[in-house]
């Protein structure tokens, strides 16, 4: 129902922190052995967000750094505020996205191009295309990229004031 846009968000004041705490609990119950390299604000932001749903999307970003990222050895987790938003970018270095997946990588439609499974029944986390449809939905961007210095930067950012939604 969220892929359709058929959900309302319910927003709710969340603490950065306890937000990015509650994600690396999860993920490191999964992936123990993966360290995660933070880079956070100092200041304590506050954002209207469903904690929930964005806790998965930052989690599934993680997770496919561990399952798709060929040669990946670290993972980076660095938030910034930008004026009246904030940005999440998960990132690796690994052997980065093909430039052919980028444009479609949060479309749906995306199948792995050299026919392997996608780890479906091993990876029970969401896709792209829900986490851009939870992003969406949060007034926010995503996007995909690759590092010059190699690797993968997947990027996301939330509004930190609360717009009227006016029922579309």
């Amino acid at each position: 129902r969220i892929d359709e846009g058929k959900i309302k968000i319910i927003k709710t004041p969340t603490v950065l922190d306890e937000l990015i705490d509650s994600v690396m609990v999860k993920f490191h119950k999964r992936y123990p052995q993966q360290e995660v390299y933070l880079d956070l604000p100092e200041d304590i932001i506050i954002i209207p967000m469903d904690a929930i749903l964005i806790e998965q999307v930052i989690v599934n970003l993680l997770e496919n750094c561990v399952l798709h990222a060929d040669g990946m050895t670290k993972i980076w987790l660095i938030v910034t505020e930008d004026g009246d938003q904030v940005k999440f970018s998960v990132e690796d270095d690994g052997a980065g996205i093909k430039e052919s997946v980028l444009p479609r990588m949060f479309d749906g439609s995306f199948q792995s191009e050299d026919g392997k499974e996608s780890d479906s029944k091993r990876n029970m986390g969401i896709g792209l295309s829900v986490c851009k449809s939870i992003i969406d939905a949060h007034r926010g961007k995503v996007w995909a990229e690759n590092k010059i210095d190699g690797g993968a930067k997947i990027s996301f950012t939330l509004p930190l004031e609360e717009e009227e939604q006016n029922g579309d």
